[in-house]
This record gives C-alpha cells, sequence and structure tokens, in this order.
C-alpha cells in the first residue's frame, strides 16, 4: 500500500505537491523529473521507475502527469501585472496576440499595486496549472516565485527584473533614455531642473531618476528631486510653489506618464506657460500628448514591443521544458527608447 504524502506551504498550510517534491522523493533533479513526465526518449528506465514511484508516493497532480504524458500539456500561460492601465493593458493585449499564435490562452491577474496581493496570488496561481508565467513585479522578495519555478514552471520578468532571484527578463533602458531627455533640456541652455514624479521605489523610476542625475551631474549641475508628488494636489502644491519663487525651475522632467498629466494640468491652473516659463520633458509618451496646446516632448518606450518578446522568451522556455533541454544561463533583453521631440522643450513646432 501506498501512503501519499501531505505537504504543507511555509506558513504550515497544506499545499499540493509539486514537481520539486517529486524529485526530492525520486533523488533526482527536476529537470529528470520533467522528462519522465513528458516522455523524453533519453531517460533511463531505472530513473523512469523512480520518478513514477515517487509521483505515486507525494500525490502530484496524477490527472495532470497523466495528461502530460500522453502529450497535453496544459494550455494556458499566466500575465500578472500591478494593474490595467494605458501601458499594462497594451502589454496584455501584445501578449494575447503571442499566446492566441501558440495555441494557448492567457489568465491575467492585476494586484493592485500590492506587494501583499503579489505574494498572495503567486502562492494561488499554482492552482491554475498554468504552462508559465510572465510578471511584472511589485518587489516581491522572489521567494514564492522560486518556489513556482522550482516546481517547473518557468518565469520571465517583464518591465522590472525580480529582486533576489536569477530569471529571464525583457527590460527597457530607462536609465539611458531619462538620461537622454534631461541632456535635451540642458542643451536648451537650462540649468536648474526639476525632477518630479513619484513610485521612486519601483525600479523602473528608480533608475529614471537615476538617469536624471547622471545627466545633471555630467554637466556639473545640482539635481533637483521631488519623488512625493502622487497626485493632482501634490503637483498643484510644488507648482504653486515655483509660481511665486524667484529661483523656480526653468525646466521639468517628468519620470511617469501619470505625472506629465498632472504636471501639464498644474502648469495650466497657474498659468505657468509651457515652453515659455518652464520646458517639459516627460518619460513614456501617450495618446493624446502629440495634440496638447503645446505637444509634448517624450521620451518614449514600447509596451507592445517589450511585451510581445517576454512572450515569445517564455514559450522558448515552455517548448524547451517539454523537450527537456537544460537550460544553462538566464536571458536579459534590454529595449532601447527613442526621444520624440515636440514643442514643450522649447523646440519649434513643424511647420
Amino acid at each position: 500500500m501506498v501512503t501519499t504524502r501531505k505537504m504543507t506551504n511555509a506558513k504550515g498550510r497544506a499545499r499540493p505537491p509539486t514537481i520539486i517534491d517529486v524529485a526530492k522523493e525520486a533523488g533526482v533533479g527536476v529537470m529528470s523529473v520533467s522528462r519522465v513526465i513528458n516522455n523524453h526518449p533519453s531517460i533511463k528506465a531505472s530513473t523512469r521507475a523512480k520518478v513514477m514511484k515517487a509521483i505515486a508516493k507525494t500525490g502530484y497532480s496524477p490527472n495532470d502527469a497523466a495528461r502530460m504524458l500522453k502529450g497535453r500539456m496544459g494550455r494556458t500561460i499566466g500575465l500578472m501585472v500591478p494593474d490595467l492601465s494605458d501601458f499594462f493593458a497594451s502589454c496584455f493585449h501584445a501578449v494575447q496576440e503571442v499566446a492566441i499564435r501558440h495555441d494557448y490562452q492567457t489568465l491575467v491577474v492585476a494586484t493592485g499595486r500590492s506587494v501583499a496581493v503579489e505574494e498572495s496570488q503567486l502562492e494561488s496561481i499554482q492552482k491554475h496549472r498554468i504552462a508559465g508565467l510572465l510578471i511584472v513585479t511589485l518587489g516581491s522578495d522572489g521567494t514564492q516565485l522560486r518556489t513556482l519555478r522550482d516546481s517547473g514552471i518557468p518565469v520571465v520578468a517583464l518591465d522590472r527584473p525580480v529582486s533576489g532571484l536569477q530569471t529571464d527578463a525583457v527590460l527597457v533602458e530607462n536609465r539611458e533614455g531619462a538620461e537622454r531627455g534631461v541632456r535635451h533640456l540642458i542643451e536648451h541652455g537650462h540649468t536648474k531642473i526639476a525632477c518630479v514624479g513619484f513610485d521612486s521605489g519601483s525600479y523602473t523610476v528608480r533608475e529614471r531618476i537615476e538617469g536624471y542625475n547622471l545627466a545633471m551631474r555630467g554637466a556639473g549641475l545640482e539635481p533637483l528631486v521631488h519623488t512625493d508628488v502622487n497626485g493632482m494636489d501634490a503637483m498643484q502644491a510644488l507648482v504653486h510653489r515655483w509660481s511665486t519663487a524667484k529661483d523656480r525651475p526653468t525646466a521639468a522632467f517628468s519620470v511617469k506618464r501619470i505625472s506629465s498629466a498632472y504636471l501639464i494640468q498644474a502648469l495650466h491652473l497657474h498659468k505657468m506657460r509651457i515652453p515659455e516659463d518652464i520646458a517639459v520633458v516627460g518619460f513614456d509618451d501617450f495618446e493624446l500628448a502629440e495634440v496638447l496646446a503645446t505637444p509634448l516632448t517624450v521620451v518614449r518606450q514600447s509596451p507592445t514591443e517589450i511585451a510581445r518578446a517576454a512572450a515569445e522568451l517564455l514559450f522558448k522556455k515552455i517548448t524547451n521544458i517539454q523537450e527537456g533541454v537544460a537550460e544553462s544561463q538566464t536571458a536579459k533583453m534590454f529595449f532601447p527608447t527613442e526621444l520624440i521631440i515636440r514643442q514643450s522643450c522649447g523646440c519649434p513646432g513643424k511647420d
């Protein structure tokens, strides 16, 4: 008689057994278990016997294992994003296009910009038997993702890396893009340039602020960073101070799309003209940026391109697992940004 083991997670709660439990029980590597499950021809008969015995003993997904032995893997990938704002909605549509082309479905999870929700969702997403996961992390320590990856589910980080975990990632050159945008303002003769925004704890904003600092210090200028401007009221208060100050900034660099919108509105309300009173460059383009009263100069990134690349990378990893191909190293892809020059920086408009 075979006794099925009861598995628990770090919090002592019961959980379904994973591929790593099978590997430990059989005394083999996770890749060997994957090869047995996927009926890879290179696996030894003795190893296959040990793994099948371990599957029975641990109670590891017998129905899923049977489907996989017949070549019918789960046909769903996961996409975890902070929210479904324009940027991440564009990412979702690009990922979904790639998934459909590979005959997969996409399960999308929005974490509401909460690390606690992210960790909770990562713990529960294993129950959906997804074939792989794309994640825009909020900064969790990587423990749950490591557990997910070790269970045989490939993980690709999108837009920002995962702290404490070496995994494949598709990123944007945020630092270089921000540095280029600020240098453009410096080339216009500005020496007092403010950096405005919020969410400085996130990887993307942190990199953009660093790019701003590099450009300013490289020109021998003193950085003027405001990283707590997290709403319209805060932006109006900041612009009000500028409007009455003799030594106010003559230019501003906005680190986020929403911060650019707040800044433009606040400047308009305080009757400060762009670019005559203050020049503006924003990070990230948006649909109405070109048709504003003063079209906005931006550092453009492409959510569609990076999401499509991340999805293709994930499917490559899924195929490797199905075919029992070992991966020796993680992949990092960096997408460049583009400076889109319009009129808010002080450049002349198009004829």
